[in-house]
């Protein structure tokens, strides 16, 4: 499902839509690279105004992100590239003996631009709510 940040005291728009795992993905990253930031790392999806402690974390993730070198995969995953319809989620998913949405996720994570942008996105829409004092989220694309 797509969302991006809304500011919903302006009724704008602060980001890309992108898909919902591009999301979850930023999350888990944020986790594995910065867990002492996890209490404002966990408000990702929450409808809110953004703290000081937020917008500290957001940006001291983003740096760790440009910073960060993605891990080797797990598997070769040129077997599951198809250059029409990007990558088989669900024949990698079987490979790994996970979800195919935990592959999703997986591939996003290792896709070290995707991951600055979105962390860049995220860091822009908390330090809006904090400067301004709006109430963002991460709003369902209709």
């Amino acid at each position: 499902m797509p969302r991006y940040w809304r500011c919903v005291d302006e009724d704008t728009w602060l980001s890309e839509t992108r898909h919902e795992h591009t999301w979850r993905a930023a999350q888990q990253l944020a986790l594995e690279i910065a867990p002492e930031f996890s209490k404002e790392v966990g408000k990702l999806f929450k409808k809110r105004k953004a703290t000081q402690d937020e917008v500290r974390a957001w940006l001291n993730i983003f740096f760790k992100v440009k910073d960060y070198k993605p891990p080797s995969p797990p598997v070769d995953l040129r077997r599951f590239y198809n250059p029409i319809g990007g990558f088989d989620t669900v024949s990698l998913a079987k490979q790994l003996r996970i979800k195919p949405d935990e592959a999703a996720v997986l591939l996003k994570k290792l896709d070290k631009t995707l991951m600055v942008n979105v962390m860049e996105e995220i860091l822009q829409a908390v330090k809006h709510s904090r400067e301004h004092g709006h109430v963002i989220e991460l709003a369902k694309k209709k």
